[in-house]
This record gives C-alpha cells, structure tokens and sequence, in this order.
C-alpha cells in the first residue's frame, strides 16, 4: 500500500502591517481572530492605525459578542483619524438593540471635542450617530437624535443622502412622521433607500394611506428610486391594515418579516391576524427564535397555552428550536416533556431539537444520553445535531462516533464527512484527516459549495435546519 505523506499545511507568519491588515481582511472566525489579535500585540503592531482598524472591523462583524472587544482595541489605539471613529461607531451600530446606544452617543461627543486628538467628523460620522439614537424609543435618545441633526446643519451634511436616510428613519422611529418627511422632502438626491425609509416611517405608524400614495409617486424611470425587495416589505403593513389578515397569509407574512429581520412587523401582522391558529403562534415563535429572542418565544407559547389553543408538533420544534438558540436549556427540557400532555407525539424532529439544544450548551454527554434513550432509532437529523454540536465544543470522539453512525444513515452527504476531516486538520490530526478524505474520494462523495441542508419535514409541513455543509 502506497502511503501518502500528510504534511501540515504552510503557515503564514506575518511581520508588517498589511500582512495583519491581509488576514483580518480573510474574515476569520472568533478563534482564529483572537489568535491573529494576540500576533497583532507580540509584534507590536496594534498601535498601527490600519491594523487596529481592521481588528475592530472584524470584532465588530461578530455582533454583540465583540463591542467589548473592539472598543478595547479602539481605547488602546494612540493614533485614531476620522476612519478609525467610523468603524467603532459602526461596530456599536451593527451590534442592534439592545447595545450601547449611550456609549456610542458618549464616543460622538468625545470626536468632536477632539479627545484624545482632534478628529473630524465626516458625513458617515453623522449616519452612525443617527442610527444609534434611532436604536432605541426613550426620550433621551430623541432629544440626542435632534441635537446630531443639528450638528449636521452646522457641518453643512445636513442635505447628504446617508445622512438624510438615517435621519428620516429616526423621525418616523420616534414617531414624528411630519419631522421624517420635512428631511426626506429635503433630500435633493433621493435614492432607493431615501423612498423605502419614509415609506417604512408612514407604514409604521399608521398613516397607510399615504406609504400608498407615496409608493405610487416613486419614480420608475430613475434606476436609482426604482421600487425593490424592501419597497414591498415596507409597504405590505400598510396594505395589510386595510383589511383582516386571515391565518394563511398571517403566517406567510411573519415569516417573510423575519427572514428580513423585521421583528417588529411580523409581531405587528401577528397582532393583526383574525384568527390565530396554531400556525399563526408557530411562525411568530419561529421568527423570535430565529433572531435569538427566546425569552420572547416562550413567553408567546405560554400565552398560546393560555388562550386555550393546542399546540401541534410543529409548534413543538419552533419553541424547542428557540430555546436551543436562545440557550434556554431548562426551559426546552421543560418544553419538550410536556409534549404528552398535550397529546403531541414525540418524533425525530424533536428529539434532533433536544440534542441540539443540550449540544449548543455544551452537554454533550447529557445530548448523547437523550439518544441513547430514545424509543425508536435515531435518525440522521439526531446524529448530524450530535455532530454539529461535537464540531461547536471540539469533542474529537464523540465527532467520530456521530460521524460512523450518518455514514450508514446518510452515505451520500459530503457534508459531514468534509465536517470531520476539518476537525481533525484544526486538531492537528492530520493522518485522520487524511483517512477521511481519502474515504470521500473513494466513494465518489464531493464536498458541496456554501449550500445549507435543511432537515426534519414533518408531515404538517415543517423544515428546521439542524447542520450547515459549509462546515
């Protein structure tokens, strides 16, 4: 047998500036991102401008989990220019609410008084700020939103589109629709996004009439204000107050709301909904818990109970799915045992939610027990949540043994196997991670491209995702 040499792969030592700058620029993932950061430091390089800008780009592109991060190295930062203002200001911005609406106000100030060295703000300064006091709905923040629209007179960016958009969003936010359209109207170059955010502002609070009457003054001839994906989501509210949602396009619409992250609005077509079905309760649950709002989801199937609905196996994924992403362990054990009680038959789409549930907190050992015990035979939804799990917390055997087991169930996913092998590479477990590919290439199993497998259709007409092939 002809053995063939594993060798590990190069490895990049970076030593100026736009090496790091290079990296950062790959979009590492949080591990491999602390590690470069800790490279960054050694060498003496988190002073640079560049690199510190990238280092608090890329911890600001993790969400939440990363402001504290980015701010740190922004504080440490002995040379910040207007750029370097923007991306912290950014990162507070992408992180959404709840964030640090007050911090990002606070470091607004801080640039403008030239602290620690004089900066000035450009027209994406006064964007960021905007949207941050757009963030949230309390007084304060309305009166420091005005306040920044003033600034911006004063520093004649007042008429610039980005800043007028954002501008017009916080009016219509804080409902002062007279304020959004005074800004919009002064808008001398409208864009796409100028026309779906007052669109939006009027849809939201309640003016139906005119999100109508201004969709059909948009200009179609203009490639730049032609109406979009986002026109129809900021319009669709509007037209839906004209008349009773029944539940089957209640359900559609909170689903396609959540898929663009509008939260709000799904809760809103929920509200409007004439009859609130078990489907109506699940897609509502569903769109909570896909965003990460667990203790919302819960708190929704606990007022489904107590309206005296019945909740169906459908609705049992998408409480269970949510507190699985929500990391509400005890609250989806709790879920999950009650299923008898309502007469809901466990099946292998819910015992894949408890697994992945427990596997997300870690609990390997516990997720492995509930497989274990399980009436039936597990399936490959329970063994490719075991596995993607393993991969989360990096448990190597307990990844080999759900890997043997989908091999059988599910020979032809590449998938998981691609999943292994990059388990064993970042483990340095190189012959392994030979072994396996080797395995692939002689079943004729090629790696999928960036595509996402989703799983558990249940008779009622469900589909949860449990694993992603871009492992």
């Amino acid at each position: 047998m002809v053995r063939v040499a594993c060798k590990r792969p190069p490895r990049i030592r970076p030593r100026y500036s736009s090496d790091y700058v290079s990296l950062l620029q790959s979009h590492p993932d949080a591990r491999r991102l602390t590690q470069i950061h800790s490279r960054v430091v050694t060498s003496g390089l988190e002073r640079d401008r560049f690199v510190a800008a990238g280092l608090v780009a890329r911890y600001a592109a993790l969400g939440r989990a990363g402001v504290a991060a980015a701010r740190q190295v922004f504080d440490r930062a002995p040379h910040r220019d207007a750029f370097l203002w923007n991306v912290m200001l950014q990162a507070y911005a992408q992180a959404g609410p709840p964030s640090h609406e007050r911090e990002a106000i606070a470091l607004f100030a801080r640039m403008r008084a030239g602290a620690p060295a004089p900066a000035f703000p450009n027209r994406y300064t006064y964007t960021f700020a905007v949207k941050e006091c757009a963030a949230t709905a309390s007084n304060d923040d309305a009166d420091a939103g005005r306040a920044v629209h003033a600034l911006a007179v004063g520093a004649g960016v007042d008429h610039d589109v980005f800043v007028c958009n954002a501008l017009v969003a916080f009016y219509a936010g804080h409902g002062d629709v007279a304020a959004a359209r005074k800004v919009f109207d002064g808008v001398p170059a409208k864009d796409v996004v100028s026309w779906n955010s007052m669109i939006a502002g009027y849809a939201q609070n309640g003016h139906s009439d005119k999100a109508v009457a201004l969709l059909r003054s948009m200009p179609r001839r203009d490639a730049t204000c032609r109406p979009d994906l986002v026109t129809l989501v900021a319009v669709l509210p509007a037209c839906a107050n004209a008349f009773l949602v029944d539940d089957a396009l209640a359900s559609g619409l909170i689903a396609m709301y959540a898929a663009c992250g509008q939260i709000d609005t799904a809760r809103a077509i929920f509200d409007h909904a004439r009859c609130r079905s078990p489907a109506v309760y699940s897609a509502m649950i569903q769109a909570y818990g896909s965003h990460g709002h667990g203790v919302e989801a819960l708190n929704l199937f606990r007022l489904m109970l107590a309206s005296g609905i019945t909740p169906d196996g459908v609705c049992f994924v998408t409480v269970l799915s949510a507190c699985a992403h929500g990391g509400l362990v005890d609250d989806g054990i709790r879920v999950f045992d009650t299923m008898g009680d309502h007469g809901v038959e466990k099946r292998q789409v819910h015992y894949a939610c408890v697994v992945d549930l427990l596997g997300r907190a870690g609990q390997l050992t516990r997720a492995l027990g509930v497989i274990e015990s399980m009436p039936f035979e597990p399936g490959k939804d329970v063994w490719g949540a075991l596995l993607s799990a393993c991969r989360m917390h990096v448990d190597m055997e307990l990844a080999k043994c759900a890997a043997e087991r989908l091999l059988v169930l599910d020979p032809g996913n590449a998938g998981r196997c691609a999943a292994l092998a990059q388990m064993y590479d970042n483990a340095g477990r190189w012959a392994d991670a030979s072994r396996v590919r080797r395995l692939m290439r002689d079943r004729g199993m090629n790696k999928p491209l960036a595509s996402s497998i989703v799983e558990g259709n249940m008779d009622a007409g469900c589909s949860q995702g449990y694993e992603s092939s871009a492992f």
